[in-house]
């Protein structure tokens, strides 16, 4: 292309000298439409000098890799592998241009490779995805390629493993949590098979397993969120198979580890008590120092995780060579089982912890009964003259309540006066009786008074009455 571009400038260079016979106008228009042609071509290089042009042919250890939506107007390298992979078939891109552009030529070689394939054949890239390189097109690239059958030679026999992932969105700020669809098992094999999802940012990698008997391909979703500014490669890998996507994520990168300093007390975790009955107040302590896998310099903190869905802050010393003591002091008020973890950093699996305890807690205590009331002081009673008369008398006494049981003897024969105990039928009050007697005649006599539940309080009283 760079020598076709040569050419129609040396064209336009040597048009005057070879012309003699055509007059300054024609001349002046041969040269507008050589320049609009050069222009065309720069279009079609995507404005860049660099641009290569790939040879036609199979080459099957080259696979685009898709992991975004391609459509006209987009570039990158993902641009330039679609590029070389649509250049091995010359009737689907006969330019085999790979300038890492998503221009026309590039809109109209997807189309026909679509077309041969029975993805879509008609509409437009905003109705039918006709021109746009989306999750059904890159999933049937990917199982091309990775059959290499592509290009009209046939290839070797169907792998075991092929899978390809999409990821939305492929840049933000931090923290930028994205979404990574992994479509795995895409050559429809039954063997079974692992699969690793590498989020390329050094946390756990995802397992994906394909059971064996399942010969279907697979679908999974998994989000992601990436704390730390960078340029991230997402890999699915299985075997020797591999197809990989870029994210780029902006701001702060992640943090220096940590500068080992040696000598230093050991970090410790200690945990007091470990069972208890509800509500339960435990007590976390220990040392953290600068050699957690937390530290920063100006001073950062670890987590603790109380395992009932409650965390804590430690904090960790602010320099390099520094260590602390902590306490930290909790309440488990439900009963079960929960497993406390002091972490180095943040919480969350795979990070490193400092230490771990399981903490039993029991069901709540009952209370304690009530104290038993205390015993009633009974007044002793008090007998009294009644009225003008020498022989009549009156006798007031208390009791607990109106229900209380009591009975009353005026220690000459007559009926006694009773009352049967009714128990807690009635309210505990003091209440005041009081009765009146006329004796037949003068004498000595004795007035008996019985009174509680059981008549157990006994209280006597001497009278003497003479003229």
């Amino acid at each position: 292309m760079q020598r076709a571009l040569g050419f129609w400038i040396l064209a336009l260079l040597i048009l005057p000298l070879s012309a003699n016979a055509a007059t300054a106008a024609e001349l002046q228009a041969q040269a507008q439409a050589l320049l609009a042609q050069v222009a065309a071509l720069q279009a079609q290089l995507g404005g860049n000098p660099n641009t290569n042009v790939v040879p036609t042919g199979n080459d099957s250890s080259s696979c685009p890799l898709i992991g975004r939506s391609l459509k006209n107007g987009v570039s990158g390298d993902d641009v330039l592998r679609l590029q070389q992979f649509l250049a091995r078939d010359p009737s689907i891109y006969p330019e085999g241009i790979a300038s890492g552009y998503y221009g026309g030529l590039t809109e109209k070689a997807v189309q026909r490779w679509q077309a041969k394939y029975n993805i879509v054949s008609s509409g437009t890239p905003a109705t039918t995805g006709y021109g746009v390189v989306g999750p059904r097109t890159a999933a049937a690239i990917a199982l091309l390629c990775t059959t290499g059958n592509y290009g009209g030679v046939p290839g070797p026999s169907v792998p075991a493993v092929g899978g390809f992932i999409t990821v939305t969105p492929i840049s933000g700020n931090a923290p930028l949590a994205v979404s990574v669809t992994a479509t795995v098992n895409t050559v429809s094999s039954c063997a079974g098979a692992i699969y690793s999802l590498d989020f390329g940012d050094n946390t756990t990698v995802q397992q994906i397993p394909v059971s064996a008997g399942n010969c279907g391909t697979l679908n999974q979703t998994y989000p992601h969120t990436y704390q730390y500014g960078g340029t991230y490669q997402i890999n699915l890998s299985a075997g020797r198979h591999q197809t990989s996507a870029t994210v780029t994520v902006s701001g702060a990168g992640a943090p220096p580890p940590p500068v080992f300093t040696p000598n230093l007390p050991r970090e410790s975790f200690s945990v007091s008590p470990t069972s208890g009955p509800a509500p339960l107040s435990v007590t976390f302590s220990g040392t953290v120092n600068s050699n957690d896998a937390g530290f920063c310099q100006g001073g950062c903190a670890s987590t603790l995780d109380f395992g009932d869905g409650t965390m804590a802050s430690v904090n960790l010393p602010a320099t390099v060579g520094g260590w602390l003591n902590y306490s930290v002091t909790h309440s488990y008020t439900q009963s079960g089982g929960y497993r406390a973890t002091l972490y180095q950093g943040g919480a969350g699996v795979g990070r490193p912890t400092v230490g771990t305890e399981t903490i039993i807690v029991g069901a709540a205590a009952p209370p304690p009964p009530p104290p038993p009331p205390a015993a009633y002081q009974y007044s002793p009673p008090i007998v009294s003259p009644s009225g003008a008369d020498s022989l009549s008398f009156s006798v007031s006494f208390d009791v607990p309540s109106a229900c209380t049981g009591y009975r009353l003897s005026w220690g000459d024969g007559s009926v006694d006066i009773s009352q049967n105990d009714g128990g807690s039928s009635c309210a505990q009050g003091a209440v005041l009786k009081s009765f009146t007697h006329t004796y037949p005649r003068n004498g000595a006599y004795t007035i008996t008074l019985r009174r509680g539940p059981t008549l157990s309080r006994t209280d006597d009283v001497a009278l003497n009455i003479s003229n």
